[in-house]
């Protein structure tokens, strides 16, 4: 399993991404859609549920967190992601996240 340092930038930036039926937790250096400058790492990567429940919690702890969606297969890490939430499968299941 790949380790990820986690800095003390202030603030830290969190993206997630639902794909699919699967949900992701990114870390961004920016809320860019497109991957340029995103420079996103990925925290999480699993159920609905998991990646919503985690994201709150690091909206509690002061991370900024806005959510997203991808509707590719795959690695969408450097892929463009979208902000159209209602238009992606499994919309009605999605708990969206922005904190801060």
């Amino acid at each position: 399993m790949k380790q990820v340092r986690i800095t003390t930038e202030c603030p830290l930036r969190v993206m997630l991404v639902y794909q699919a039926g699967i949900a992701n937790l990114f870390r961004v250096r920016c809320f860019n859609l497109q991957p340029v400058g995103r420079d996103a790492t990925r925290l999480y990567q699993g159920d609905f549920r998991g990646a919503e429940l985690l994201a709150h919690g690091m909206g509690m702890a002061g991370a900024i967190v806005r959510s997203a969606a991808c509707n590719e297969a795959g690695d969408i890490q450097d892929r463009p992601w979208s902000d159209d939430l209602d238009a992606q499968p499994f919309a009605d299941r999605f708990l969206p996240i922005h904190a801060n």
